[in-house]
């Protein structure tokens, strides 16, 4: 498949462009006639019950229809997994009911396509290994239970896996195989979009106010992060993580010409707010991740650089102007010279190296770090206070795994990234620069993964589920693309999808 589009082989009558026009419109006429009638002839209970049955029932029929619909109906069911109530209906999470969705519609649509399935190689397979691991971990017997010592709070392994690994590989496959269309790579773009300017929104709106438009209101009641921007997903590297996702998504929307101007000037605006978003978490992970993603746009970011260099413009000015504040250990202020978060991290790799002598093979059970940590807490060193760090889980990706699933799950972790890392790659070098489709995607899949390893050294990346699979859906649909784009198409980029910064 080549990166330039066959022309249309036949020229549609304004009549024909209508009647299919009209179809749509007809049924919408129907429904919303529909609906006003129920209204006035059903009981109001009744009613309650049946419109979100209908609005659930209208998803699903869209998310069968394409797996690519189904997988952003996904994100989105993730995104706002913790305000949803629980369905009385379903025996699941709704965000598991979706996913289960979105991979009958990815059966369907690739049984009349099973060529596509000649994408997948080595990297799929070692996933795929990585996955048993995990699921022969979960089975297998280890010296501590899957709880919370310190509560007795039991932990869902099943869950766990399924949230941190099953579902982020999955929709990499799904993107991979099945986002083959502009249209679809656009949707995936306005909807990382769509969720990043919600939690700039209410990043804002709960630090800067008006508090009370603030949703949800748990944000407001956070007593673990006082003064930091968590958003929906109640953690700040979580909530900062999704909004780099989307300053990258509204970069590059912003640079191409074949956008409307208005939706060019609303990127523009939800950059800017994401940034500020970034800045409101008050998180040194997310802040870290943010400054080498924008470094790394400077020196890669073919076609959309000049964004890259205004943002790191405004972040050295507004360092220069604050540096006492921002070196200072206040994090209210902005600064990082803290300690208590850095001595819980250099004990928990203490523990983490120390758990992997132990046990190095087979490791200490998936999801056992915290019981380790509780009754085989280590200190970094005389200097570093001993309860720093006591209890909580591994704060360390790489290093996590490692103790959880030994040297062979560690080993298999390891191949899945540097795999992945080769094939963004290969994607930046084979993909042309400039339609949206090409190198910019490949472009925005790197930095993504980027932003996601930098935060995997400061945080336990198996416990973000949005983030993780926003990430690799990125990165399964830019390989994709390289995958199906024919060398002998290359053409130079045009000016309509030239940069526009």
């Amino acid at each position: 498949m080549s990166l330039v589009e066959a022309p249309h082989s036949r020229i549609r009558s304004p009549g024909a462009r209508f009647g299919r026009a009209a179809i749509p419109i007809a049924v919408a006429a129907a429904v919303l006639a529909a609906a006003g009638l129920a209204a006035t002839v059903l009981p109001s209970g009744f009613l309650s019950l049946l419109l979100p049955a209908a609005v659930g029932l209208g998803v699903i029929a869209a998310a069968l229809h394409h797996p690519a619909t189904a997988v952003l109906v996904l994100i989105v069911a993730m995104f706002f997994r913790i305000p949803t109530p629980e369905i009385p209906m379903l025996p699941v999470d709704l965000f598991v009911f979706l996913f289960v969705i979105a991979l009958g519609s990815f059966g369907l649509w690739v049984t009349v396509r099973l060529d596509r399935l000649r994408q997948l190689g080595m990297l799929e397979v070692f996933m795929g290994l990585f996955v048993l691991w995990n699921f022969w971990s979960m089975f297998a017997s280890h010296r501590f239970p899957a709880v919370v010592p310190l509560t007795g709070q039991p932990t869902s392994v099943s869950r766990f896996i399924i949230i941190g690994t099953v579902i982020p590989f999955a929709v990499f496959i799904i993107g991979r195989l099945s986002f083959d269309r502009e249209r679809a790579v656009r949707g995936m773009l306005w909807t990382v979009t769509a969720i990043a300017a919600f939690s700039a929104a209410m990043s804002i709106f709960h630090l800067k106010g008006p508090n009370a438009l603030v949703w949800p209101r748990y944000m407001l009641e956070n007593d673990q992060w006082p003064g930091r921007a968590v958003g929906v997903t109640n953690q700040p590297v979580g909530n900062g993580t999704i909004l780099i996702f989307g300053f990258l998504a509204t970069i590059v929307l912003a640079s191409r010409r074949s956008e409307p101007i208005w939706r060019r000037r609303l990127a523009v605006v939800i950059a800017a707010a994401c940034a500020y978003g970034v800045f409101l978490t008050y998180t040194r992970a997310v802040w870290l991740a943010f400054g080498v993603v924008v470094l790394a746009g400077l020196l890669c970011a073919r076609g959309f650089r000049r964004a890259f260099a205004l943002t790191a413009g405004v972040i050295t000015v507004a360092l220069a102007l604050n540096w006492s504040t921002f070196t200072s250990d206040d994090r209210k202020a902005g600064g990082v010279g803290s300690t208590s978060e850095i001595h819980d991290r250099l004990n928990t790799m203490a523990t983490a190296f120390w758990a992997i002598r132990e046990e190095p093979l087979t490791g200490w059970g998936v999801a056992r770090f915290t019981s380790l940590n509780t009754f085989f807490h280590r200190s970094w060193g005389p200097s570093i206070p001993w309860e720093g760090g006591f209890g909580i889980d591994s704060h360390f990706t790489e290093l996590g795994i490692f103790t959880e699933l030994g040297i062979v799950g560690g080993l298999l972790w390891l191949t899945v990234l540097v795999l992945l890392v080769v094939q963004l790659i290969r994607a930046y070098r084979r993909l042309p620069p400039g339609r949206l489709t090409a190198q910019p995607l490949a472009i925005m899949a790197i930095l993504a993964v980027l932003c996601l390893l930098v935060t995997g050294v400061t945080a336990e990346l198996r416990n973000f589920d949005v983030t993780n699979a926003m990430a690799l859906l990125i990165a399964g649909v830019a390989i994709g693309w390289s995958d199906r784009f024919v060398p002998q198409a290359r053409t130079n980029p045009t000016s309509s999808e030239e940069e526009s910064w």
